[in-house]
C-alpha cells in the first residue's frame, strides 16, 4: 500500500492509520447505519476516511466487512424469524381471551409461514360443497369435469 503523496516535485509521506479492535467495531457499526440509512459507497468511503482518516482503500475493506456481517445475520435471522412468529401466532390461537378473528387470523398466518395457505380468491368463491365420500365415488371423467368447472369459475 503506497501511502504517499506527490506534491509538485515534492513527496510526503503519511503514516498508516491502524484501528485498534474497539474503532473497528465502531467503524464497521456506523458503516452498517449508513448503508441502512442508504448512503452511496462513495459517501462511505469520503466520510469515513475523514473522520478516522483511514485511506478509501482501508475503507473499502470495512464496507466489505459491514456488508458481509448483515449478510450473514440476515441468512441466519430469517429462519429464527418464521420459529418466532409461528409461536407468536400460536399463542394467539391457543390463547382463551382470543376473539374468534383474532384465531382465525392467527391461523391464516401460521398457514402461510408453513407454505399452505391457499389463495384468497379461492376461499372467497370456494363452491365445491361435495363430501369425502362424494368425490370417491365420482368417476375421473366426472371429476375432471368438476375441476374444469372450478378452474373457470376462479379465472
Amino acid at each position: 500500500m503506497n501511502n504517499e503523496t506527490t506534491t509538485s516535485n515534492m513527496t510526503i509521506s503519511t503514516p498508516r492509520k491502524y484501528l485498534s479492535k474497539d474503532e473497528q467495531t465502531v467503524v464497521v457499526r456506523l458503516i452498517k447505519k449508513m448503508i441502512g440509512l442508504g448512503r452511496y459507497t462513495s459517501e462511505i468511503k469520503t466520510a469515513i476516511s475523514a473522520e478516522y482518516g483511514l485511506s478509501r482503500h482501508s475503507v473499502t475493506r470495512y464496507v466489505n466487512r459491514a456488508r458481509r456481517e448483515m449478510r450473514e445475520f440476515v441468512e441466519q435471522d430469517v429462519d429464527l424469524h418464521r420459529v418466532e412468529s409461528y409461536y407468536f401466532y400460536r399463542s394467539v390461537f391457543d390463547n382463551p381471551d382470543s376473539t374468534q378473528h383474532e384465531r382465525l387470523r392467527a391461523r391464516e398466518r401460521i398457514d402461510k409461514i408453513m407454505g399452505i395457505e391457499l389463495p384468497n380468491q379461492f376461499h372467497q368463491n370456494q363452491k365445491f360443497n361435495k363430501s369425502l365420500e362424494e368425490i370417491q365415488n365420482m368417476s375421473n371423467a366426472e371429476l375432471d369435469h368438476h375441476y374444469e368447472k372450478l378452474i373457470k369459475q376462479h379465472s
